[in-house]
């Protein structure tokens, strides 16, 4: 559900139920199949993955999201190695002899949106 980014507030509106009652669902040790196949529909999950016996033919589907998670994870590392990166150019930037340097760097950060 994290990875979803659906807020409890918000995934307790779309089912219909109060935050609390949300909340002490996900305590419960056995939910029914067709709470978590609601749930899995609001954040676009398939939960066939985890709960093969959800499918009466036992197959289980691929499900493209796992391939944009791990893509999504490969970004969020190249973006961070990106801005470590830029800290370290704009430091290096900051010798005396590199005003130029550092001129244009920091106007290539102002310039992007992170």
């Amino acid at each position: 559900m994290r990875k979803s980014g659906i807020s409890l507030s918000v995934l307790a509106a779309k089912m219909g139920l109060s935050r609390n009652t949300l909340y002490n669902r996900f305590k419960e040790r056995n939910l029914s199949y067709e709470f978590i196949l609601t749930l899995g529909t609001i954040i676009h999950y398939n939960f066939a993955v985890e709960f093969p016996e959800m499918r009466p033919d036992g197959v289980l589907p691929e499900d493209p999201r796992a391939e944009l998670w791990k893509l999504e994870e490969k970004y969020k590392n190249l973006l961070e190695k990106y801005n470590r990166l830029l800290r370290f150019l704009l430091k290096k930037s900051q010798d005396v002899n590199q005003h130029a340097l550092h001129k244009k760097i920091k106007e290539f950060i102002n310039s992007s949106s992170f």
